[in-house]
């Protein structure tokens, strides 16, 4: 035998395994912290072999526990090292000041979010001070792309293979207006690809809404969602709408010509009168 097939040793395919169970726990404990016991059977595996990826990454600092309740939850080492990759976010590093300008714009609350495989994952999330406060719940931060408007733009963005495999998916909900019809979610992607733009209302908090509008790359890919989430009441006065449609897509027009995207425009359809 030849190539890397050759190389591939019993210890090697220990460390490849260890690696994968490593990120199945951090993964499952991003959402809520847990017990060993709780996550052994969360993932299906013996506790004794949960508990000895559990306690490599505690002493790496990667994962900490608490000593009143026995769960572990993400650690300093994990957070320190996550910073790194906002710090060095092609989106993050030019649109911070665009989007600061924003945030003053918007009576509620700016995010800027990306799709990883099936979840929108929060970049950023900031409040007008001078604004009432956007409830915010721990699971905003990585949410399935079914459930608001900045999910809806993500998936409508992107490609046909994606958004099939997206659709045999179960669409849990997440309140009464959570869309979980397959051909209801195809339906209102079809019509974000022709407006431009993503609105939801009480999708996934019932006293809120957001409008949310594309940022994109060099090559006019959506990269990036930038929303704007605020009360639903504002979100059904028409004049507010449009005004705080026009922002967002002031900010994120000028987000991606930082970028490189100087036709931002011509990729951006108008929405309907």
């Amino acid at each position: 035998m030849t190539g890397d097939a050759a190389q591939v040793t019993p210890a090697r395919r220990q460390q490849v395994k260890s690696l994968s169970r490593s990120t199945e726990i951090l993964r499952v404990l991003a959402d809520r912290p847990m017990r060993p016991a709780e996550l052994s059977r969360e993932l299906g595996q013996p506790w004794a072999t949960i508990y000895r990826s559990i306690r490599v990454l505690a002493q790496e600092g990667v994962l900490q526990r608490d000593l009143d309740t026995g769960e572990y939850s993400i650690g300093p080492t994990l957070w320190s090292l996550a910073t790194t990759y906002l710090r060095d976010h092609a989106v993050m590093r030019v649109g911070l000041g665009h989007l600061d300008h924003a945030i003053v714009r918007i009576p509620g609350l700016v995010k800027v979010t990306e799709r990883h495989d099936a979840e929108a994952v929060t970049l950023f999330a900031e409040q007008n001070p001078q604004a009432s406060p956007v409830t915010r719940i721990r699971e905003q931060y990585r949410l399935p792309l079914h459930v608001a408007s900045f999910g809806h733009l993500l998936l409508a963005f992107a490609g046909a293979d994606v958004i099939e495999a997206y659709l045999q998916r179960p669409l849990v909900a997440y309140s009464q207006r959570t869309v979980t019809d397959p051909s209801k979610l195809a339906a209102r992607l079809r019509e974000i690809k022709d407006v431009g733009y993503a609105a939801s209302l009480g999708e996934l908090q019932h006293e809120n809404g957001s409008i949310s509008v594309p940022i994109r790359a060099r090559d006019g890919e959506v990269i990036a969602a930038l929303t704007a989430v605020l009360p639903i009441p504002l979100l059904k006065d028409a004049d507010v709408f449009s005004e705080q449609l026009d922002y967002l897509t002031d900010t994120a027009r000028n987000i991606s010509e930082a970028l490189g995207c100087l036709n931002y425009a011509q990729f951006s359809s108008k929405p309907p009168a």
